[in-house]
Protein backbone atom coordinates (compact mmCIF):
# COMPACT_ATOMS: atom_id res chain seq x y z
CA UNK A 1 0.00 0.00 0.00
CA UNK A 2 2.66 2.48 0.94
CA UNK A 3 4.62 1.80 -2.42
CA UNK A 4 0.76 2.15 -4.39
CA UNK A 5 0.85 5.63 -2.54
CA UNK A 6 3.90 6.74 -3.72
CA UNK A 7 3.27 5.75 -7.15
CA UNK A 8 0.17 7.93 -7.15
CA UNK A 9 1.74 10.42 -5.82
CA UNK A 10 4.50 10.93 -8.54
CA UNK A 11 1.56 10.78 -11.05
CA UNK A 12 0.08 13.25 -9.48
CA UNK A 13 2.33 15.96 -8.85
CA UNK A 14 3.59 15.07 -12.09
CA UNK A 15 0.18 16.04 -13.53
CA UNK A 16 -0.39 19.61 -11.40
CA UNK A 17 3.41 20.25 -12.53
CA UNK A 18 2.33 19.89 -16.52
CA UNK A 19 -0.74 21.93 -15.69
CA UNK A 20 0.92 24.48 -13.43
CA UNK A 21 3.43 25.74 -16.14
CA UNK A 22 -0.22 27.64 -18.11
CA UNK A 23 -1.76 28.92 -15.23
CA UNK A 24 1.47 30.59 -13.69
CA UNK A 25 2.32 32.90 -16.60
CA UNK A 26 3.00 35.92 -16.26
CA UNK A 27 -0.12 37.88 -16.97
CA UNK A 28 -1.76 36.03 -13.77
CA UNK A 29 0.84 36.84 -11.89
CA UNK A 30 0.49 40.96 -12.71
CA UNK A 31 -3.41 40.01 -12.69
CA UNK A 32 -2.91 39.30 -8.95
CA UNK A 33 -0.65 41.52 -8.06
CA UNK A 34 -2.83 44.39 -9.50
CA UNK A 35 -5.86 42.22 -7.69
CA UNK A 36 -4.23 41.71 -4.40
CA UNK A 37 -3.18 45.34 -4.31
CA UNK A 38 -6.47 46.89 -5.13
CA UNK A 39 -8.12 44.54 -2.50
CA UNK A 40 -5.31 44.92 0.12
CA UNK A 41 -5.49 48.68 -0.40
CA UNK A 42 -9.74 49.00 0.31
CA UNK A 43 -9.23 46.06 3.38
CA UNK A 44 -6.80 48.63 4.83
CA UNK A 45 -8.64 51.81 4.20
CA UNK A 46 -12.25 49.94 5.86
CA UNK A 47 -9.84 49.18 9.01
CA UNK A 48 -9.20 52.75 9.29
CA UNK A 49 -12.63 53.89 9.68
CA UNK A 50 -13.75 51.01 12.26
CA UNK A 51 -13.28 51.05 15.70
CA UNK A 52 -12.45 48.53 18.66
CA UNK A 53 -15.72 47.58 20.01
CA UNK A 54 -17.48 47.93 16.74
CA UNK A 55 -20.89 45.26 17.32
CA UNK A 56 -20.33 43.58 13.34
CA UNK A 57 -16.19 42.82 14.48
CA UNK A 58 -17.36 39.43 16.79
CA UNK A 59 -19.86 38.25 14.31
CA UNK A 60 -17.52 38.54 11.25
CA UNK A 61 -15.00 36.99 12.87
CA UNK A 62 -17.21 34.41 13.95
CA UNK A 63 -18.54 33.32 10.38
CA UNK A 64 -15.15 34.05 8.96
CA UNK A 65 -13.84 31.93 11.49
CA UNK A 66 -16.61 28.87 10.61
CA UNK A 67 -16.21 29.29 6.81
CA UNK A 68 -12.02 28.53 7.53
CA UNK A 69 -12.89 25.51 9.29
CA UNK A 70 -14.92 23.76 6.67
CA UNK A 71 -11.87 24.07 4.22
CA UNK A 72 -9.90 21.11 3.43
CA UNK A 73 -10.82 18.03 1.02
CA UNK A 74 -9.32 14.00 1.29
CA UNK A 75 -6.56 13.91 -1.03
CA UNK A 76 -7.10 10.07 -1.52
CA UNK A 77 -5.72 9.43 -5.31
CA UNK A 78 -8.12 6.67 -5.54
CA UNK A 79 -9.19 5.60 -9.26
CA UNK A 80 -12.35 3.28 -10.59
CA UNK A 81 -10.52 0.02 -11.32
CA UNK A 82 -9.51 0.27 -7.34
CA UNK A 83 -12.73 -1.08 -6.11
CA UNK A 84 -12.27 -4.34 -8.11
CA UNK A 85 -8.79 -5.00 -8.07
CA UNK A 86 -8.00 -3.35 -4.31
CA UNK A 87 -11.07 -5.06 -2.60
CA UNK A 88 -8.38 -8.06 -1.48
CA UNK A 89 -6.16 -5.35 0.73
CA UNK A 90 -9.02 -3.95 1.60
CA UNK A 91 -7.85 -4.86 5.70
CA UNK A 92 -4.61 -2.64 4.73
CA UNK A 93 -6.60 -0.03 3.55
CA UNK A 94 -5.74 1.69 6.39
CA UNK A 95 -1.91 2.05 5.58
CA UNK A 96 -2.84 4.05 2.13
CA UNK A 97 -4.91 6.46 4.17
CA UNK A 98 -2.36 7.15 6.84
CA UNK A 99 -0.82 8.69 3.91
CA UNK A 100 -3.62 10.21 2.13
CA UNK A 101 -4.11 11.92 5.83
CA UNK A 102 -0.83 13.21 6.23
CA UNK A 103 -0.98 14.71 2.78
CA UNK A 104 -4.70 16.89 2.89
CA UNK A 105 -3.34 18.13 6.41
CA UNK A 106 -0.59 19.47 4.73
CA UNK A 107 -2.53 20.63 1.84
CA UNK A 108 -5.03 22.70 3.96
CA UNK A 109 -2.82 24.28 5.58
CA UNK A 110 -1.99 27.36 3.02
CA UNK A 111 -5.79 27.91 2.40
CA UNK A 112 -6.50 28.45 6.26
CA UNK A 113 -3.01 30.50 6.75
CA UNK A 114 -4.41 32.83 3.62
CA UNK A 115 -8.00 32.98 5.56
CA UNK A 116 -6.23 33.65 9.18
CA UNK A 117 -3.85 36.48 7.58
CA UNK A 118 -6.86 38.60 6.03
CA UNK A 119 -9.02 38.04 9.59
CA UNK A 120 -5.93 38.97 11.88
CA UNK A 121 -6.15 42.45 11.66
CA UNK A 122 -9.63 42.50 12.54
CA UNK A 123 -8.41 40.25 15.86
CA UNK A 124 -5.30 42.15 17.10
CA UNK A 125 -7.77 46.02 16.49
CA UNK A 126 -10.85 44.10 18.61
CA UNK A 127 -8.35 42.20 20.98
CA UNK A 128 -5.37 44.44 21.75
CA UNK A 129 -3.48 41.18 22.87
CA UNK A 130 -1.77 38.97 20.43
CA UNK A 131 -2.14 36.34 22.33
CA UNK A 132 -5.67 36.25 22.17
CA UNK A 133 -5.47 36.81 18.53
CA UNK A 134 -2.82 33.96 18.03
CA UNK A 135 -5.55 31.60 20.52
CA UNK A 136 -7.94 32.39 17.71
CA UNK A 137 -6.07 32.12 14.65
CA UNK A 138 -4.35 28.58 16.10
CA UNK A 139 -8.12 27.37 16.62
CA UNK A 140 -9.23 28.16 13.25
CA UNK A 141 -6.21 25.85 12.18
CA UNK A 142 -7.35 23.10 14.17
CA UNK A 143 -10.95 23.17 13.71
CA UNK A 144 -10.06 23.13 9.69
CA UNK A 145 -7.51 19.90 10.45
CA UNK A 146 -10.60 18.32 12.54
CA UNK A 147 -12.88 18.87 9.59
CA UNK A 148 -10.22 17.10 7.39
CA UNK A 149 -10.40 14.32 9.21
CA UNK A 150 -14.16 14.49 9.82
CA UNK A 151 -14.19 13.58 6.34
CA UNK A 152 -11.79 10.75 6.12
CA UNK A 153 -14.90 8.95 8.65
CA UNK A 154 -17.37 9.32 6.24
CA UNK A 155 -15.16 7.19 3.85
CA UNK A 156 -16.25 4.43 5.80
CA UNK A 157 -19.98 3.00 6.69
CA UNK A 158 -22.04 3.40 10.21
CA UNK A 159 -20.09 6.76 11.49
CA UNK A 160 -22.84 8.96 12.48
CA UNK A 161 -20.48 11.34 14.18
CA UNK A 162 -18.89 12.57 10.68
CA UNK A 163 -22.40 14.04 9.75
CA UNK A 164 -21.26 18.26 8.66
CA UNK A 165 -24.30 19.18 11.12
CA UNK A 166 -22.49 18.08 14.26
CA UNK A 167 -19.14 19.41 12.96
CA UNK A 168 -21.00 22.45 12.65
CA UNK A 169 -22.15 23.36 16.09
CA UNK A 170 -18.50 22.08 17.44
CA UNK A 171 -17.34 24.94 15.65
CA UNK A 172 -19.58 27.22 16.20
CA UNK A 173 -19.16 26.60 19.92
CA UNK A 174 -15.46 26.58 19.91
CA UNK A 175 -15.05 29.39 17.68
CA UNK A 176 -17.79 31.10 19.19
CA UNK A 177 -16.55 30.75 22.94
CA UNK A 178 -13.31 31.82 21.85
CA UNK A 179 -14.14 35.51 20.06
CA UNK A 180 -16.95 35.96 22.71
CA UNK A 181 -15.39 34.67 26.08
CA UNK A 182 -11.91 33.03 26.11
CA UNK A 183 -9.53 32.71 23.69
CA UNK A 184 -7.77 30.03 25.74
CA UNK A 185 -11.25 28.33 26.32
CA UNK A 186 -12.07 28.17 22.72
CA UNK A 187 -8.44 26.78 21.91
CA UNK A 188 -8.78 23.96 24.44
CA UNK A 189 -12.13 23.02 23.71
CA UNK A 190 -10.67 22.62 19.68
CA UNK A 191 -8.16 20.45 20.75
CA UNK A 192 -10.40 18.34 22.50
CA UNK A 193 -12.58 17.53 19.40
CA UNK A 194 -9.42 17.01 17.25
CA UNK A 195 -7.93 14.75 19.74
CA UNK A 196 -11.38 12.74 19.43
CA UNK A 197 -11.56 13.16 15.93
CA UNK A 198 -7.98 11.39 15.81
CA UNK A 199 -8.70 8.57 18.34
CA UNK A 200 -12.33 8.15 16.12
CA UNK A 201 -11.02 7.91 13.19
CA UNK A 202 -8.13 5.32 14.51
CA UNK A 203 -11.08 3.44 15.48
CA UNK A 204 -12.88 3.80 12.26
CA UNK A 205 -9.87 2.56 10.10
CA UNK A 206 -9.86 -0.87 12.35
CA UNK A 207 -13.53 -1.71 13.04
CA UNK A 208 -15.54 -0.46 9.86
CA UNK A 209 -16.05 -1.64 6.43
CA UNK A 210 -14.46 0.96 3.61
CA UNK A 211 -17.29 2.48 1.59
CA UNK A 212 -15.37 2.47 -2.01
CA UNK A 213 -18.13 3.68 -3.98
CA UNK A 214 -18.13 7.16 -1.87
CA UNK A 215 -14.53 7.40 -1.49
CA UNK A 216 -14.11 7.07 -5.57
CA UNK A 217 -16.03 9.41 -5.95
CA UNK A 218 -15.58 11.93 -3.84
CA UNK A 219 -11.68 11.80 -5.28
CA UNK A 220 -13.54 12.32 -9.11
CA UNK A 221 -15.09 15.39 -7.52
CA UNK A 222 -12.33 16.57 -6.22
CA UNK A 223 -9.99 15.71 -9.62
CA UNK A 224 -12.49 17.33 -11.78
CA UNK A 225 -12.48 20.68 -10.01
CA UNK A 226 -8.85 20.23 -10.39
CA UNK A 227 -9.44 19.79 -14.21
CA UNK A 228 -11.70 22.79 -14.33
CA UNK A 229 -9.54 25.10 -12.87
CA UNK A 230 -6.80 24.59 -14.93
CA UNK A 231 -9.00 24.47 -18.26
CA UNK A 232 -9.61 28.31 -17.07
CA UNK A 233 -5.96 28.45 -18.55
CA UNK A 234 -5.25 25.66 -21.49
CA UNK A 235 -7.26 22.30 -22.88
CA UNK A 236 -7.55 19.80 -20.39
CA UNK A 237 -8.74 16.49 -21.87
CA UNK A 238 -10.25 14.82 -18.90
CA UNK A 239 -13.13 18.06 -18.44
CA UNK A 240 -16.19 16.50 -20.19
CA UNK A 241 -19.54 17.71 -20.45
CA UNK A 242 -21.97 17.48 -17.69
CA UNK A 243 -25.81 17.83 -18.70
CA UNK A 244 -27.98 18.01 -15.26
CA UNK A 245 -31.34 19.08 -14.18
CA UNK A 246 -31.23 22.28 -12.37
CA UNK A 247 -34.42 22.69 -10.77
CA UNK A 248 -33.62 26.42 -8.99
CA UNK A 249 -33.23 28.05 -12.71
CA UNK A 250 -36.71 26.51 -14.15
CA UNK A 251 -38.09 30.18 -13.65
CA UNK A 252 -34.95 31.39 -15.47
CA UNK A 253 -35.84 28.86 -18.49
CA UNK A 254 -39.33 29.72 -18.58
CA UNK A 255 -38.91 33.52 -18.59
CA UNK A 256 -35.98 33.12 -21.66
CA UNK A 257 -38.33 30.78 -23.39
CA UNK A 258 -41.42 33.07 -24.07
CA UNK A 259 -43.80 31.53 -26.26
CA UNK A 260 -42.84 28.20 -26.25
CA UNK A 261 -41.77 26.47 -29.44
CA UNK A 262 -39.43 23.76 -30.58
CA UNK A 263 -36.26 25.99 -30.28
CA UNK A 264 -37.46 28.35 -27.75
CA UNK A 265 -37.18 24.74 -25.45
CA UNK A 266 -34.10 23.71 -26.48
CA UNK A 267 -31.86 26.98 -26.09
CA UNK A 268 -32.52 27.64 -22.74
CA UNK A 269 -32.45 24.34 -21.55
CA UNK A 270 -28.89 23.84 -23.82
CA UNK A 271 -27.82 27.02 -22.00
CA UNK A 272 -29.03 26.06 -18.03
CA UNK A 273 -27.75 22.66 -18.13
CA UNK A 274 -24.59 22.70 -19.89
CA UNK A 275 -23.43 24.40 -17.08
CA UNK A 276 -20.37 25.93 -19.09
CA UNK A 277 -22.22 28.28 -20.84
CA UNK A 278 -24.71 29.66 -18.07
CA UNK A 279 -22.20 29.91 -15.63
CA UNK A 280 -20.25 32.30 -17.91
CA UNK A 281 -23.37 34.24 -18.57
CA UNK A 282 -23.73 34.39 -15.10
CA UNK A 283 -20.51 35.50 -14.21
CA UNK A 284 -20.16 38.00 -16.86
CA UNK A 285 -23.60 39.23 -15.45
CA UNK A 286 -21.95 39.81 -12.12
CA UNK A 287 -18.61 41.23 -12.97
CA UNK A 288 -20.65 44.13 -14.98
CA UNK A 289 -23.03 44.68 -12.08
CA UNK A 290 -20.43 45.10 -9.52
CA UNK A 291 -18.29 47.64 -11.61
CA UNK A 292 -21.39 49.68 -12.10
CA UNK A 293 -22.26 48.91 -8.84
CA UNK A 294 -18.78 50.50 -7.45
CA UNK A 295 -17.67 53.18 -10.10
CA UNK A 296 -18.82 56.57 -10.01
CA UNK A 297 -17.65 57.63 -13.74
CA UNK A 298 -20.40 57.38 -16.08
CA UNK A 299 -18.37 57.09 -19.02
CA UNK A 300 -16.66 54.04 -17.72
CA UNK A 301 -20.41 52.36 -16.77
CA UNK A 302 -21.87 52.86 -19.91
CA UNK A 303 -18.94 51.63 -21.77
CA UNK A 304 -19.13 48.48 -18.93
CA UNK A 305 -22.90 47.86 -19.75
CA UNK A 306 -22.66 47.61 -23.15
CA UNK A 307 -19.51 45.69 -23.39
CA UNK A 308 -20.85 43.36 -20.72
CA UNK A 309 -23.94 42.94 -22.94
CA UNK A 310 -21.58 42.32 -25.78
CA UNK A 311 -19.52 39.41 -24.39
CA UNK A 312 -22.47 37.39 -23.11
CA UNK A 313 -24.03 37.39 -26.52
CA UNK A 314 -21.27 36.38 -28.17
CA UNK A 315 -20.66 33.61 -25.67
CA UNK A 316 -24.12 32.74 -25.64
CA UNK A 317 -25.24 32.03 -29.67
CA UNK A 318 -23.32 29.59 -29.83
CA UNK A 319 -25.62 27.37 -27.86
CA UNK A 320 -27.05 27.61 -32.10
CA UNK A 321 -24.55 25.00 -33.13
CA UNK A 322 -25.46 21.76 -31.58
CA UNK A 323 -29.30 22.30 -32.47
CA UNK A 324 -27.66 22.97 -36.46
CA UNK A 325 -25.58 19.56 -36.22
CA UNK A 326 -28.25 17.43 -34.88
CA UNK A 327 -29.23 15.07 -38.01
CA UNK A 328 -32.73 15.22 -36.36
CA UNK A 329 -33.27 18.78 -36.85
CA UNK A 330 -33.63 18.27 -40.88
CA UNK A 331 -36.03 15.85 -40.34
CA UNK A 332 -38.43 17.31 -38.35
CA UNK A 333 -41.29 19.12 -40.45
CA UNK A 334 -40.00 22.49 -39.19
CA UNK A 335 -39.43 25.44 -41.15
CA UNK A 336 -35.48 26.12 -41.63
CA UNK A 337 -35.62 29.68 -40.32
CA UNK A 338 -37.78 28.80 -37.55
CA UNK A 339 -34.12 27.84 -35.29
CA UNK A 340 -32.87 31.34 -36.33
CA UNK A 341 -35.87 33.38 -35.21
CA UNK A 342 -36.05 31.32 -32.08
CA UNK A 343 -32.71 31.87 -31.45
CA UNK A 344 -33.31 35.80 -31.94
CA UNK A 345 -36.29 35.49 -29.68
CA UNK A 346 -34.03 34.35 -26.92
CA UNK A 347 -31.01 36.46 -27.43
CA UNK A 348 -33.83 39.37 -27.07
CA UNK A 349 -34.98 38.30 -23.46
CA UNK A 350 -31.04 37.63 -22.33
CA UNK A 351 -30.42 41.27 -23.55
CA UNK A 352 -33.28 43.02 -22.06
CA UNK A 353 -33.18 41.05 -18.72
CA UNK A 354 -29.09 41.84 -18.74
CA UNK A 355 -29.63 45.21 -19.54
CA UNK A 356 -31.91 45.99 -16.93
CA UNK A 357 -30.31 44.70 -14.22
CA UNK A 358 -26.87 46.79 -14.82
CA UNK A 359 -28.93 50.09 -15.30
CA UNK A 360 -30.78 50.06 -12.38
CA UNK A 361 -27.14 48.42 -10.28
CA UNK A 362 -26.05 51.70 -11.91
CA UNK A 363 -28.38 53.97 -10.92
CA UNK A 364 -27.76 52.47 -7.18
CA UNK A 365 -24.31 54.45 -7.20
CA UNK A 366 -24.78 57.32 -10.00
CA UNK A 367 -28.72 58.25 -9.29
CA UNK A 368 -29.27 60.37 -13.20
CA UNK A 369 -31.07 61.14 -16.04
CA UNK A 370 -27.56 61.24 -17.78
CA UNK A 371 -26.74 57.92 -16.85
CA UNK A 372 -29.74 56.44 -17.91
CA UNK A 373 -30.44 57.74 -21.00
CA UNK A 374 -26.90 57.36 -21.78
CA UNK A 375 -27.10 53.81 -20.64
CA UNK A 376 -30.33 52.93 -22.60
CA UNK A 377 -28.69 53.93 -25.75
CA UNK A 378 -25.86 52.63 -25.98
CA UNK A 379 -27.22 49.26 -25.02
CA UNK A 380 -29.88 49.67 -27.36
CA UNK A 381 -27.08 50.42 -30.34
CA UNK A 382 -25.14 47.30 -29.10
CA UNK A 383 -28.32 44.80 -29.30
CA UNK A 384 -29.18 45.82 -32.39
CA UNK A 385 -25.98 45.33 -33.63
CA UNK A 386 -25.64 41.87 -32.23
CA UNK A 387 -29.25 41.20 -33.39
CA UNK A 388 -29.39 42.60 -37.04
CA UNK A 389 -25.82 41.70 -37.71
CA UNK A 390 -23.98 39.80 -35.64
CA UNK A 391 -25.92 37.07 -34.76
CA UNK A 392 -27.56 36.69 -38.46
CA UNK A 393 -23.98 36.66 -39.64
CA UNK A 394 -22.45 33.82 -37.25
CA UNK A 395 -25.36 31.46 -38.70
CA UNK A 396 -25.15 32.24 -41.62
CA UNK A 397 -21.96 31.34 -41.80
CA UNK A 398 -22.27 28.02 -40.03
CA UNK A 399 -25.22 27.46 -42.67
Amino acid sequence: MNELWNSRTKQYQKMVMRYLKYVLNDHLILALLFFGGGIGLAYSNWLKEIHPGTWYIKPLVLIGGVLLTLLGNPVLLLKLPDKVFLVPKEKDIHQYLGKSVKRSLISVVLPTLIGNIILFPLLALEYHHVEAAVAITVTIFLGSMANVLRKYQTLYFDTSLSQMWFHLVVMLIAVGLGVWFSPMGGLILMAINLIFRVVLLNQVFKTKRFNWNHAIDLENSRMQRLYHFFSLFTNVKQVGAEVKRRKYADGLVHILSGKPTLFTYLYPRIMIRSGNQGSLMLRLLLLGMVIEGYSQQIPLKVIVGGLTIYLMVIQMVDIYRPVHENVFIKIYPVSPDAAEKDLLSVMKRIILISAIFLTLIGLISNLSWNFLVASVVTQGIVAVILLKWFIPRYIKKLN
